[in-house]
């Protein structure tokens, strides 16, 4: 059973995969700034917290061949949430490879303050300030 959400999460919950949501920063952030709760937490709902740790390992995790990092993104094999850490299962075809990998629940929830904390300000709209009105502007009562 999951947790309370607000209308704008529970609607979103429904349109599209936490990975392609969370791909898609720009989305993202607008979606966040459209929901109070997420936005006072700097969170998104706990379902995009596995997808955002799948994410960050899609950028850093590599296995290891003849003493050399692998160049390629693994493929995820599968993931579960198991004593307060999301274990996912790689692999690499190029070189039959299978591993697992470790993130915790606390690792995660600090992705996902990171996650909110750069994409929230990418998404908000630059304000414009308008300049100082010159003397000959201002209107004068004559």
């Amino acid at each position: 059973m999951r947790g309370p959400l607000c209308a704008s999460c529970n609607t979103f919950e429904g349109k599209s995969s936490a990975h392609s949501f969370l791909r898609d920063k720009e989305s993202s952030a607008l979606h966040l700034l459209e929901c109070r709760g997420c936005l006072e937490q700097r969170t998104l709902p706990s379902r995009y917290h596995a997808a955002l740790a799948r994410i960050h390992l899609e950028a850093t995790e590599r296995h290891v061949i003849r003493s050399r990092r692998c160049r390629r993104e693994p493929w995820f094999e599968g993931v579960e949430l198991d004593h307060d850490a999301y274990r996912f299962e790689l692999s690499c075809w190029w070189h039959d490879a299978r591993w697992t990998k470790a993130v915790t629940v606390v690792e995660a929830a600090m992705l996902v303050r990171e996650f909110v904390d750069q994409a929230l300000p990418a998404a908000q709209p630059t304000a414009v300030v308008p300049a100082p009105r010159a003397a000959s502007d201002t209107p004068s009562s004559a």
